[in-house]
C-alpha cells in the first residue's frame, strides 16, 4: 500500500510538471499575439508557418464536412482519398465548437505534449529504480538539446541538427516537438506506447497489452506512417533478444504477429495510396527530399545526453541490468542507424530518438551516483543546464522572427507570420464568396494561407505539397512579369481553369523574379477584359476569371 501511494504521488508530480511545462511553451505565442498590430492577422505560429499551414488545411477540410482529404496546395484534379484520423478529429472538433483552427491546433499541441511527457515518465518508472533518476530523465527529455548553439550555419563550421537556420530537426529534439508540433508530440507518444506495451506483452504474455500496442500501432500507421519503421525494428529486436535469452517463448511470437496484424490495415492503406497516383500523394512523396545530415552533425545536435546515453547502453549489457535498459539501448542504436536509411525522408526517422537517449543518460547517472538521490539530482541538474542553450537560442531566434515577420526568410519563399489587413481581408472575402473547388493564383506566400483561410486551392503554395513546385513558381514569375503578353496570361488561366487571381502589389509578387526583372515588374489587371475586379483593399486586389462569353469584346 505505501508503494502504491508513492507511485501515485510520483504520477501526480509528473502530471503537474508536464502541465506547467506545456503552458510555458505558450509564452512565445502570447508574445507573438501581443506584437500583432490592429487589423493584422497573426498565424499563431513560429518561424516556419508553411508546414503548419498544411496541417491547418487538413483541419479546414474536416471542419467543412469532408472525411477524406486532398492536397489543397496543388492545381491537379484529385479524388480526395486521404484519411488521417488526427486531423479529421481536430477538424470535426473545430466544426462542433466553432473555435478558430489555430486555437484548436494549439489545444491539440498542449494535450499531445502532455501525453508525450506522461508516456516518458511511465517508461522511466520501468527502467530507473530511484525517483530522483526518473525525474531527471523526465526533465532532461523535455529540455535537452546539443551543441548547435556553439556553431553557425556559415564559414565552413559544422551544422548540428538542433540549431541553425533551416537545419533544425524538431523530429529529433523533443523540446522543439513540444514547442511547435502536435503531430510530432502525438506520434512520439504512440511510439512509446507501442514499444513499451509490446515489451510488456512479450514478457508477461498479456494479450490485453498486445491489443493496446496493436491499436496504438494502427493509429500511428495512419497519422505518421514512417514512424512504424523504427517502432517495428526496435520491437522485433527486443523480441529476438528475449527469445535468444529464453525470457519468453512461442506465446510472445504469437502476440507479435497479433500486434502486426492490427497495424497492417494502416500500412496497407498507405501502400494503396502510394500506388493510387493521387497527385497530392505524389507531390508529398516526391517532394520530401529531407535527408539526414552526416552522423557527426546528428551526434553534435544530440549533445551531452547522447554521450552519457552511450555509457548507459554499455552498462545495459551487464549481468543483472533490467531488460528495459536493453530495450532502450536497442532503440538508441537502431534509431540512429535508421536515420540513414536510403530513403528521401530519412531525417524523419530520427523522430523520438531523444527518448532512449535521455532515459539512458539518467540510467548512467543513477549507476555512477550509486543510487544516491542527492548526487543524481546535482549531476542531473548540471546536465540539464548544459543541455539547454540551443533551445534557448532557438526560442530567442523565433521571437526575433516574430518581430521581423519572417522577412529574413523571404528569399527562401517562407511565408510571413503576420498578414497585413488588406491581405487578410482578401482571403476572408474569398472564403465568403469563393467555392472550395476554385483555384487561386497568387504568390506562394499567400498561397500558403489560402487553403486554411480561404478554403480553396492554391496553384502554388508549398515546396513539397505543390506538384512541380519549381516549375509553377517560375510560371508565376512569368505571369506577373511586365513584359508578358496579356493573351499568354489569359491562356495560362484558361488552361488551368483558374477561378481567381490575387495581386499583392508588394515585394511578395516580385520576389519570384530575377533581380534584373524586379524593378520593371508591373502587371496591371485593369487592362485585361477577361479579369473582373471583385475586391480591392490598399495594395491587394482580387480578380475573378470570367468566361469567354462573359468577357466584354
Amino acid at each position: 500500500m505505501p508503494a502504491l501511494e508513492g507511485r501515485t504521488r510520483e504520477l501526480r508530480w509528473a502530471a503537474a510538471v508536464a502541465a506547467v511545462f506545456m503552458l510555458l511553451t505558450c509564452l512565445p505565442y502570447l508574445f507573438g499575439l501581443a506584437l500583432r498590430q490592429p487589423g493584422w492577422y497573426y498565424s499563431g505560429l513560429l518561424t516556419n508557418p508553411d508546414e503548419h499551414n498544411v496541417y491547418l488545411s487538413l483541419m479546414r477540410q474536416a471542419a467543412d464536412g469532408r472525411l477524406l482529404f486532398s492536397d489543397r496546395f496543388t492545381s491537379e484534379p484529385q479524388r480526395g482519398l486521404v484519411l488521417n484520423v488526427l486531423w479529421l478529429g481536430l477538424g470535426l472538433f473545430a466544426r462542433l465548437t466553432h473555435l478558430p483552427l489555430p486555437i484548436v491546433y494549439h489545444l491539440a499541441r498542449l494535450v499531445a505534449g502532455w501525453l508525450l511527457l506522461m508516456a516518458v515518465y511511465w517508461l522511466a518508472t520501468r527502467l530507473l529504480s530511484t525517483v530522483a533518476a526518473r525525474r531527471i530523465g523526465f526533465l532532461l527529455t523535455a529540455t535537452a538539446s546539443g551543441f548547435g548553439w556553439a556553431f553557425h550555419a556559415e564559414g565552413g563550421q559544422p551544422h548540428p541538427i538542433d540549431y541553425g537556420p533551416g537545419l533544425v530537426m524538431p523530429e529529433a529534439i523533443t523540446f522543439l516537438s513540444l514547442l511547435l508540433n502536435p503531430l510530432f508530440c502525438f506520434s512520439v507518444f504512440l511510439m512509446i506506447a507501442v514499444i513499451g506495451l509490446a515489451a510488456d506483452a512479450f514478457q508477461s504474455g498479456s494479450a490485453r497489452r498486445a491489443l493496446l500496442a496493436g491499436l496504438a500501432a494502427l493509429v500511428l500507421g495512419n497519422v505518421h506512417t514512417y514512424d512504424l519503421l523504427p517502432v517495428a525494428a526496435v520491437t522485433l529486436a527486443f523480441l529476438a533478444h528475449q527469445l535468444l535469452t529464453r525470457r519468453c517463448g512461442g506465446r510472445a511470437v504469437v502476440l507479435a504477429v497479433f500486434i502486426a496484424a492490427l497495424a497492417a490495415p494502416a500500412v496497407g492503406y498507405q501502400w494503396w495510396l502510394l500506388r493510387s497516383g493521387e497527385p497530392g500523394v505524389v507531390a508529398k512523396t516526391v517532394g520530401q527530399w529531407e535527408y539526414s545530415r552526416g552522423p557527426r552533425y546528428l551526434a553534435l545536435g544530440l549533445g551531452l545526453p547522447f554521450l552519457l546515453a552511450i555509457s548507459g547502453a554499455a552498462m545495459s549489457v551487464r549481468r543483472g541490468a533490467p531488460d528495459r535498459t536493453r530495450l532502450l539501448a536497442l532503440w538508441l542504436v537502431l534509431g540512429f542507424a535508421l536515420a540513414y536509411l536510403p530513403v528521401s525522408f530519412q531525417r524523419k526517422l530520427a523522430e523520438g530518438l531523444q527518448i532512449p537517449i535521455c532515459l539512458l543518460a539518467a540510467y548512467a547517472l543513477e549507476a555512477v551516483s550509486r543510487r544516491s538521490a542527492r548526487r543524481v539530482l546535482v549531476w542531473g541538474g548540471l546536465l540539464i543546464a548544459l543541455s539547454l542553450p540551443s533551445n534557448v537560442f532557438y526560442v530567442k531566434r523565433a521571437l526575433a522572427d516574430l518581430v521581423a515577420n519572417n522577412t529574413s526568410y523571404i528569399g527562401n519563399l517562407m511565408p510571413p507570420l503576420y498578414l497585413r489587413p488588406d491581405q487578410g481581408q482578401a482571403l476572408r472575402w474569398l472564403d465568403e464568396r469563393g467555392r472550395p473547388s476554385d483555384l487561386l493564383l497568387c504568390n506562394p506566400f499567400l498561397g500558403s494561407y489560402a487553403p486554411s483561410l480561404a478554403g480553396m486551392r492554391a496553384y502554388a503554395g508549398h515546396w513539397s505539397e505543390t506538384l512541380d513546385y519549381l516549375r509553377k513558381i517560375t510560371e508565376l514569375s512569368a505571369f506577373f512579369a511586365a513584359g508578358t503578353a496579356d493573351a499568354k496570361r489569359e491562356a495560362f488561366c484558361r488552361v488551368h481553369r483558374m477561378g481567381y487571381v490575387l495581386r499583392d502589389d508588394t515585394i511578395y509578387d516580385t520576389i519570384l523574379l530575377p533581380p534584373s526583372a524586379q524593378p520593371a515588374a508591373s502587371f496591371d489587371p485593369h487592362e485585361s477584359a477577361w479579369l473582373l475586379r471583385v475586391f480591392q483593399r490598399d495594395r491587394v486586389a482580387v480578380y475573378q476569371v470570367v468566361s469567354s462569353a462573359e468577357a466584354p469584346p
